[in-house]
């Protein structure tokens, strides 16, 4: 990842030097990410051609190697290592520079389109020419396009090699005009001139189908359109395969409906019988008329067509370069109308640099026109042609910085007393050395307290400035105490606003903005209306009058007629029957944004800097303002809580009636601690307060000095509530005392009781710091000091946390108090929403996890399961070096190149082209694809402030994509659009593998988060040098760009049967001898065996793996082929003599002990019966185990017949066969907070996850505890999501399996009854799965839904 951002960045800093380069000397025209267009003038030197003393010629161009040396100069690396002695390690440094520019030209024309919206720029579309008037390149245009119009690529065919006609560009522009003419005048007159076969051919539309007409379902397109009316008059046989060549033209028939409904397939005029062909046009056409082609041809759509040609061509470039337009029939667009008359308007406004020349053309400075005072002149007389002499006298301004002096009195005082008696005083240091050591002492004490105060009135003086700047700037002249109540008034709608925070009054839609206005805080009413909208059928809606908007509605759901409804929160939640009732109308299709919280939209709307329409009337702070009337402002544009903020900050943590209350107000320089102990034990002292304080502000490198002495306060209570009286009252005295910007930030276990019991809070904005548990765990005695440590601890880290949640909220433009507990989710909410809103899509925020979609049946469309990530398993034993790659940033590289993963499937983006007249979806993942484009952009963004701007915030957003899209917590989660990421996921993933093939590497297991693979190397250094090299050669693969794969672990055996049952040898580079290696085992199928069993089965299966890597390891000479055939040749051996043997011995004594072992409670969730019998069990563990090497197969299942045979059980027999004891219950996609790896959870099946242990991370260098509330809801989600799958399921034909289609048939149509999909028992086996992890993981919510199904079902 980082290689590639070193490569890609510095490929852009080259291509933008060299732009800097053209623009002094020319003009660049088209750049790219591996060359630059440009245009040099005439005169500027292009080939220089050098004779060599033998003669010889050497030609250069001048501008390559003018680029070259800027590449040379800023790119040259001059540490390039050569290694010389491969023995010693030498290595010799040079210079290197593999970086060079070529050129290609001169060329004698080039022809780039524009674009027909304001602003866009349009890449890789140009069209080049040769001096002698040949075609060089053609990149972009429609000529090359295979589904575009015969008619445009002739034109274009044509128009090209026009543009080098004329000596001027109004010739040129009248040469390729004709071209233009002549095919508008072709439309105009309807072809009459041309045949009918000729006419067709011209205007015919082509489209081959990827898939049969049945898999497109109710998808509108022309081309579905052209193949449905194809089989009406050829048969459904031309159309049931796929790769369907559709031809048709667009009818003008049925006027009013969409293009796609009125597109006619060619072959209806080629038919012979013109019976037909009118019969199929008037039904299609839908007309009684004549149906002649000329006739229901849609002229004015080719008309629109040819015209988006032309304009693109030669209109827009014609009026960019103040050129007439060429083409009159053909219209300007509007922003391009706007454009032409401010160029062409004699009176517009000139620039004010326009007024000024340069005095010196030569760029000397002349000091015959340096201003001075006696010649400087009136801004008047500037442009005047006749000015007045300079001589004379002349009105000067001048302005002078005033400073603040210090009075005498208040030198003295800065000064103090013994500052005169030190001064005056001169001690020779060899007479009296004492004394004038001590007159050295009392100097240096009495610089330190003057530094420390002027470090103290600076810091004051920066918190009063602020304050105060509102008073000399708008009360600057005025007094009394009517400009005392305007300035705040004045200062809000002269100035920008910061928002600290927004918290809702008792009102409903009524909110307080915390704000800091020049210096000031205030509490300003703020107002936030309910918008929502409704998609009714009918035009409008008379109970919630409103105005018709076009927007897009989520999952491509059809939009009607989309009234934009602005009503209060008060009245929105007293008609809330009548919006139930108004979604049981049929003409109303939905009811969206119904669930968006106003603080969420108000955030979206105005971010955390904005400032008052010009508009907005003034009035008083008490009136409040309406969020209509504030408008977003950048934080580049105006700075966000630039200065240090002064914080009450609040620290809590109780434990079974203990408590401790820590107040640190910074301004006052005062820590207040509260200890809650019924007993009134007072171990906590102020100094060893003090002390913890230090140390804890050392840790976080904070300088304590500059902060000045600090008081240090310990009170005793034996009950809470008197605690934060205590509290309550050091707030309200700090309030009293400080009347600038301050903010609360609060760190407790329970956030809205301590806001509850302590009203003096709501006087400032609160922000919350995320509180850690381990805070609670108290010592049972001696537990005062251990936790004021941890309280200073966190009170010094707070200062810093604060510092970053300012720049969080400066990137993510949200109010400092408004992130919550996870930032990092709400700010993509955000983000995302904002995204949404810019590209006109209305919203589906949810606060439970299933999308608003405009409340009607939300939950039934996600009735389809749970979405498991793909894994690969090649069970075998791999005895040459394997290695466990970890896959990083999966997610957003499968986002970010989506694009090309389309391109390389040669398809659309979601499978099929939408129509922009339709906004019908076929399923969920489809219509979400608009939603998808935006994301895809959005991170986009993020990548581009990533590389660009390093922003570490921008990067954590990137980690932070998977966990966003699975979490139900997210207010934008949408099932849908994970589905879609995740087919891409798949596609990439694919392909991902598919290199490490072609690469040589051989996969035993792949899943999105690993994949390991067998090296073909006996030797770990060769091993590890292969995998460097397959690294390298995946990160150059462009479509893996963004992805890096981690080796993680290396074994050098490897006996693998999925990624719950392996073993496998580690290997380390630290490996003394053979006989002390780490042999790392996992054998879920053996969890079922007693104790005693499965150590010895491990020893053996440990065995089996590492006897032979031993024989390897002293056979190592020799070719690889031989080595490995001496292996298996050596394990038979061991097979027949030592592991029959000894498994025999074994079976013998499981037999004897037969009687001492009873039945594990864990096999009532097998799929077999329970035999209790473990010897069988024992013998069909071990030998599928050592089976899995694929070369002694055969001499394991002899064995294993034998031992069969000696407990008297056939080879064949069922009860032989071995089967995984245990179910599989896979909870998907559970993402780690931490470091945002997500994987499946098998929590049958995963030892790590069947102990009473809390589920964590199985990063090992993560660890992070898995929220127990998120999985619990999760698992419950699941729960609920089967048993209505189970009693909404099909039934089926107990003959021949087919779903009952009709309602009331008793019967199938082959006699035969029906069944239940799911019978009642496999439902029940399920369910007691979520049961027994219930009550596992004492999960009592989940415990008590599951009993309650069972109970239920049971019946």
């Amino acid at each position: 990842m980082e290689m590639a951002g070193v490569v890609t960045y510095t490929g852009a800093k080259i291509i933008q030097n060299a732009r800097l380069l053209i623009d002094r000397i020319g003009k660049p025209l088209e750049l790219d990410t591996d060359g630059i267009w440009c245009c040099l003038p005439g005169s500027f030197p292009e080939n220089f051609t050098f004779k060599t003393i033998d003669m010889k010629k050497l030609t250069i161009s001048y501008p390559c190697v003018m680029l070259n040396v800027d590449v040379a100069k800023n790119n040259t690396n001059d540490q390039y290592q050569t290694l010389e002695d491969p023995v010693r390690k030498t290595y010799k440094s040079h210079s290197e520079c593999s970086i060079e520019f070529e050129v290609d030209g001169p060329y004698k024309a080039m022809i780039i389109p524009a674009s027909k919206e304001e602003g866009i720029l349009i890449k890789k579309r140009y069209a080049v020419f040769n001096h002698d008037g040949t075609l060089a390149e053609l990149k972009g245009f429609e000529i090359k396009r295979r589904g575009e119009l015969k008619l445009i690529k002739v034109f274009q065919a044509e128009l090209f090699d026009k543009f080098l006609h004329g000596s001027t560009l109004k010739e040129c522009y009248s040469a390729v005009a004709a071209v233009a003419n002549r095919w508008l005048d072709l439309l105009d007159n309807q072809g009459k001139d041309i045949a009918d076969s000729e006419l067709l051919d011209y205007i015919s539309e082509s489209s081959t189908m990827s898939k049969s007409l049945a898999d497109y379902g109710e998808q509108k397109s022309c081309a579905v359109t052209t193949a449905k009316r194809l089989a009406e008059f050829l048969g459904d046989s031309m159309v049931k395969d796929k790769g369907l060549r559709c031809q048709y033209i667009v009818a003008c028939e049925p006027k009013g409906t969409p293009v796609s409904e009125r597109a006619v397939p060619v072959a209806i005029f080629e038919t012979t019988k013109p019976g037909i062909m009118k019969y199929y046009l008037r039904k299609w056409c839908k007309t009684s008329s004549d149906v002649g082609i000329r006739l229901i041809i849609d002229w004015s759509y080719y008309k629109q067509r040819l015209s988006s040609a032309i304009q693109k061509v030669i209109t827009i470039p014609a009026a960019m370069q103040k050129v007439e337009n060429p083409v009159p029939r053909v219209n300007h667009p509007d922003w391009l109308h706007k454009k032409v008359r401010e160029k062409e308007d004699k009176f517009r406004q000139r620039k004010l640099v326009d007024m000024f020349s340069s005095a010196n053309k030569d760029g000397v400075s002349d000091t015959d026109h340096l201003v001075t005072e006696d010649n400087m002149e009136d801004i008047e007389d500037f442009c005047k042609e006749n000015r007045p002499s300079v001589k004379g006298p002349k009105p000067i301004a001048r302005s002078f910085e005033v400073k603040k002096k210090m009075t005498e009195h208040e030198q003295k005082e800065s000064c103090g007393p013994e500052f005169h008696d030190i001064s005056f005083q001169n001690i020779d240091k060899n007479v009296n050395y004492q004394g004038w050591l001590e007159l050295k002492k009392r100097k240096w004490k009495v610089t330190l307290e003057k530094k420390k105060k002027r470090r103290l009135g600076d810091l004051r003086s920066s918190k009063q400035i602020d304050a105060h700047e509102i008073n000399q700037k708008v009360g600057l002249g005025r007094g009394g105490v009517g400009s005392y109540f305007r300035r705040p008034e004045e200062a809000l709608t002269s100035s920008h606003w910061q928002i600290i925070q927004l918290v809702p009054s008792p009102q409903s839609g009524q909110f307080f903005a915390w704000v800091v206005v020049k210096g000031l805080m205030l509490k300003i009413p703020l107002t936030i209306p309910r918008v929502f909208y409704i998609n009714s059928k009918a035009p409008t809606v008379e109970k919630f009058p409103g105005k018709c908007v076009n927007k897009i509605l989520p999952h491509g759901r059809p939009s009607y007629n989309l009234i934009e409804v602005k009503i209060q929160e008060d009245q929105f939640k007293k008609e809330s029957k009548m919006r139930a009732a108004l979604l049981a109308n049929p003409e109303i299709e939905g009811i969206y944004e119904t669930k968006v919280p106003l603080e969420f939209s108000a955030i979206c709307q105005i971010g955390c800097v904005c400032e008052i329409d010009n508009t907005a009337k003034h009035r008083n702070i008490q009136d409040g303002w309406k969020i209509g009337e504030l408008h977003m402002k950048t934080t580049t544009e105006c700075r966000y809580l630039d200065r240090s903020i002064p914080l009450v900050y609040l620290y809590n943590s109780t434990s079974t009636g203990r408590a401790m209350y820590v107040l640190y107000c910074h301004a006052s320089k005062r820590m207040s601690a509260v200890v809650v102990d019924p007993f009134n034990s007072k171990e906590l002292l102020p100094s060893a307060q003090e002390r913890q304080f230090r140390d804890s502000c050392q840790e976080f490198s904070i300088d304590l000095l500059s902060w000045g002495s600090i008081l240090f306060q310990v009170d005793y209570v034996d009950h809470p509530e008197a605690a934060k009286k205590i509290i309550q009252k050091a707030i309200s005295e700090y309030k009293e005392e400080n009347s600038g910007p301050t903010v609360a930030v609060i760190e407790c276990p329970d956030y809205n009781s301590m806001m509850e019991g302590i009203k003096a809070l709501d006087d400032f904005p609160c922000v919350r710091i995320p509180f850690n548990g381990d805070d609670n765990s108290y010592q049972p005695v001696s537990w005062q000091r251990p936790a004021a440590k941890i309280a200073m601890f966190r009170c010094a880290a707070a200062f810093q946390w604060l510092d970053q949640r300012i720049a969080q909220s400066r990137y993510a433009h949200v109010p400092l108090g408004n992130f919550g507990l996870d930032w990092l989710t709400f700010t993509i909410d955000i983000f995302m929403s904002r995204a949404l809103r810019g590209q006109q899509q209305v919203l589906w925020v949810s606060d439970n996890g299933v999308p608003d979609l405009g409340g009607i049946n939300n939950e039934e469309t996600f009735f389809a399961d749970e979405v498991q990530q793909t894994s690969l398993v090649f069970p075998g034993a791999y005895r040459k070096v394997s290695v466990e790659l970890k896959i990083h940033h999966l997610a957003v590289n499968a986002l970010l190149k989506s694009n090309l993963v389309n391109e390389m499937e040669g398809g659309v983006f979601s499978g099929f082209e939408t129509n922009s007249d339709e906004n019908t979806s076929f399923d969920e993942t489809t219509g979400c694809a608009q939603a998808f484009r935006v994301l895809k952009q959005l991170f986009d963004n993020c990548f581009t402030d990533v590389r660009k701007y390093e922003n570490i915030y921008a990067d954590s957003i990137l980690q932070r994509l998977s966990w966003w899209l699975c979490s139900p917590s997210s207010k934008l989660h949408d099932p849908a659009l994970h589905l879609m990421l995740h087919k891409v996921m798949q596609k990439v993933f694919a392909l991902l593998l598919t290199d490490l093939r072609r690469l040589g590497a051989m996969i035993i297991y792949a899943d999105f988060s690993k994949v390991i693979i067998d090296t073909g190397k006996f030797d770990l250094s060769a091993a590890k040098a292969y995998c460097e090299s397959l690294l390298t050669a995946v990160g150059n693969s462009s479509i893996f760009e963004w992805i890096l794969l981690e080796p993680v672990h290396y074994w050098h055996s490897l006996l693998f049967m999925d990624q719950y049952n392996y073993t496998g040898i580690q290997a380390t580079d630290d490996e003394s001898s053979p006989d002390e290696v780490a042999i790392e085992q996992k054998w879920s199928v053996a969890r079922h065996l007693p104790e005693y069993i499965k150590s010895d089965f491990t020893i053996i299966v440990a065995e089996f793996i590492f006897h032979p890597w031993k024989f390897a390891l002293e056979k190592k000479k020799g070719s690889s082929e031989s080595l490995e055939a001496q292996m298996v040749e050596y394990l038979r051996e061991q097979i027949e003599s030592y592991f029959t043997e000894r498994l025999l011995k074994k079976v013998i004594d499981i037999m004897s002990h037969m009687k001492d072992i009873n039945v594990s409670d864990a096999s009532r969730f097998s799929g077999q019966t329970p035999k209790g019998d473990y010897t069988l069990e024992f013998i069909q563990v071990i030998s599928a185990v050592l089976a899995l090497d694929q070369n002694v197969q055969h001499d394991v299942l002899v064995m294993r017949k034998n031992l069969l045979k000696y407990i008297k059980v056939k080879e064949y027999a069922a009860e032989a066969e071995f089967l995984d004891p245990g179910p599989s219950c896979i909870l998907p996609n559970v993402a780690c907070s931490n470091c945002d790896a997500y994987r499946d959870l098998d929590l049958c099946r995963d030892p790590d996850l069947l102990t009473e242990k809390e589920w964590s991370c199985a990063d090992t260098q993560c660890g992070k505890i898995y929220d127990r509330e998120q999985m619990e809801n999760s698992l419950l989600q699941m729960v609920r999501q089967r048993e209505r799958m189970y009693h909404m399921q099909d039934l089926v034909c107990i003959r021949c399996n087919q779903v009952k289609a009709a309602h009331l048939t008793e019967q199938c149509e082959c006699s035969g009854s029906f069944r239940c999909k799911e019978s009642g028992s496999e439902f029940h086996k399920r369910m007691e799965i979520f049961l027994d992890i219930a009550k596992r993981q004492k999960f009592k919510m989940l415990e008590e839904c599951t009993s309650w199904i069972l109970q239920c079902t049971s019946c």
